[in-house]
């Protein structure tokens, strides 16, 4: 089934081909919304090149972990995905990305204005400022996508009503967590620029509770600042996003606790707070492109 999304080139306004590849196996079609595109699929690569979509842009990454690149900026991001990441692209925010490898997805896409207009939060007069957000963990946004899924597998039994609903739960969680509307609403504007001290703060915080789930809300907490400006004022100073940030920190510990003598893997995956011990092996095995316990053959040679 061919991909109903649109995706434009930036610089002349015109429809890419880029999603010609996408081929999708389940769409939200019974939902019976044209605002809202919803669909499953795969694709054996991905290549859009500096192309924007008129919708808040939602993709939950499945099946296989996969290793890719994204270009910002500040130039070419190597970035490593397992399924549960999410990827949020914001209306009218040019993006490219280079996916060499098959890839399975989940997309939820909606319509800007339709968005914005279910939002339940006072936007009247605010300058909202999105970014592109890559590898997300959100487990709010990936069950408000899944209940998209069950409804139009219901085939919109539930009514418009329940949609807007559905709309208005992930417009608001979307808005407050993902967005500079905090700092708005507050009406306070951070000067300050993240420094090498804020880091070794994060630092200091990453190995104290490495073995726990870490959110960037706790790091944005940690230095009183929204998690808008956190994932921007990071970026800008380190070259990576906070979560690539986090896993390369517990990857490079793997590393060291595998060396010592008999090392148990699966304690090591609970000390790294991954879930399990197949959990870790999948994210090592996508980092560094060996498993651990090949990696511990290496280096006992």
């Amino acid at each position: 089934m061919r991909s109903e999304l649109k995706f434009y080139d930036y610089e002349n306004h015109h429809l890419s081909d880029c999603g010609d590849v996408l081929d999708i196996e389940f769409s939200g079609a019974a939902l019976n919304c044209a605002e809202v595109v919803l669909e499953k699929g795969s694709s054996p690569h991905f290549y859009p090149s500096n192309v924007y979509t008129p919708y808040f842009y939602f993709a939950l990454a499945l099946e296989k972990d996969l290793s890719w690149q994204v270009s910002t900026d500040v130039g070419v991001t190597a970035l490593k995905t397992t399924p549960g990441n999410i990827w949020i692209n914001p209306p009218k925010t040019p993006f490219t990305h280079n996916i060499s490898e098959p890839c399975f997805f989940l997309i939820l896409a909606i319509d800007e204005q339709t968005f914005l207009q279910h939002c339940p939060l006072d936007l009247k007069g605010k300058q909202l400022q999105f970014l592109n957000n890559y590898n997300v963990e959100d487990e709010t946004i990936k069950g408000i996508m899944e209940l998209f899924v069950l409804e139009a597998k219901n085939k919109g039994r539930n009514g418009r009503v329940f949609l807007h609903n559905l709309i208005a739960l992930l417009a608001n969680h979307y808005i407050t967590n993902y967005s500079n509307f905090k700092d708005l609403q507050e009406e306070r504007v951070n000067q300050s620029k993240l420094t090498q001290h804020h880091i070794e703060k994060i630092d200091r915080y990453i190995e104290n509770h490495v073995s726990e789930t870490i959110h960037v809300d706790d790091l944005a907490d940690l230095l009183n600042c929204s998690k808008f400006y956190f994932l921007r004022e990071f970026k800008k100073l380190m070259n990576v996003t906070p979560y690539q940030y986090l896993l390369n920190y517990r990857m490079s510990l793997a590393k060291k606790l595998l060396i010592n003598n008999n090392p148990n893997i699966a304690e090591i995956s609970g000390l790294l707070g991954f879930n399990d011990q197949s959990h870790f092996t999948r994210v090592f095995k996508s980092h560094f492109g060996n498993t651990p316990g090949q990696f511990i053959k290496e280096v006992n040679k």
